[in-house]
């Protein structure tokens, strides 16, 4: 997931002043609220493609995250494209301290498809990859500052035995800091590594090194990043569910997979999975 801020592509469709339609009355027009990386850039850089094959036109715009829920929840647009399940639960329940569980039941907005994994991952600071096995255990790390996030890290630097698996966000020993998301990629060179969410390193360009530690893909199917939809308008329009079967058919397609290979250093992974 994304935070940025409310704008949208000039060249497909533009918001002013909050959530806009952008045509989402036209039974051949798709509109998705999206993350800009590399969420709107998937969907414009391959998807907007495959749709226009099926006689569809894609509008794409880039909203802040914490209101796409709302946006297609509300019919402002007909899917968006920003996060995991687990926050989508979260959302759907409006109970932001609910456990994951495979058998929820969404009854305002549920996930059509996964697409990409957005994994977390060691980044090399001011200390080399090469140097990392050596003195990992003594070396500087930061970390995003919330709690899932966070949690995540944690998660990751006890596996490779950097910390003990008890620490928590309230705990940190003095070598490990967590600081704002926002600030991640410009404190990086500080630190000898950084423990940074998918996002984070791409806005900073920051590349993967592929030597350095990465989150499991026990986690793939959890954290992959959704395309998510209307509960009662794919229930109830036949326009609607065939657009979003369009749509999500697209966002499923190898040419996606082959378009994550080739763009994202290794940051993003491939992960798509139809949950229709």
């Amino acid at each position: 997931m994304k935070k940025s801020l409310l704008f949208a592509l000039p060249i497909l469709c533009f918001a002013v002043g909050g959530l806009a339609s952008c045509g989402g009355d036209s039974a051949t027009t798709i509109t998705v609220a999206a993350s800009e990386s590399p969420h709107a850039e998937i969907l414009n850089g391959v998807v907007a493609d495959l749709v226009k094959e099926q006689g569809y036109t894609l509008n794409v715009t880039i909203l802040d995250w914490t209101i796409q829920n709302d946006g297609v929840y509300n019919g402002d647009y007909d899917a968006n494209y920003f996060q995991h399940r687990p926050y989508l639960q979260q959302y759907d329940a409006n109970d932001d301290t609910l456990e994951f569980s495979e058998s929820y039941v969404y009854t305002k907005v549920f996930p059509v498809a996964a697409v990409h994994f957005e994994p977390l991952r060691i980044y090399p600071g001011k200390s080399e990859a090469a140097d990392f096995e050596s003195k990992k255990t003594t070396a500087t790390y930061c970390i995003c500052a919330d709690s899932s996030n966070a949690s995540r890290a944690l998660t990751l630097l006890a596996e490779n035995g950097i910390i003990d698996s008890s620490v928590t966000l309230d705990t940190l020993p003095s070598n490990i800091r967590a600081v704002p998301e926002e600030n991640l990629a410009s404190l990086l060179p500080d630190y000898d590594y950084g423990v940074l969410p998918a996002n984070t390193a791409l806005t900073g360009k920051i590349s993967a090194d592929p030597d350095l530690p990465v989150e499991s893909n026990d986690v793939r199917d959890l954290r992959a990043n959704v395309v998510a939809a209307s509960v009662s308008r794919y229930a109830n329009d036949s326009t609607y569910k065939t657009k979003i079967d369009v749509l999500a058919n697209a966002l499923l397609d190898d040419k996606v997979a082959s378009f994550i290979a080739s763009n994202y250093n290794n940051v993003v992974a491939d992960a798509r999975k139809d949950y229709r």
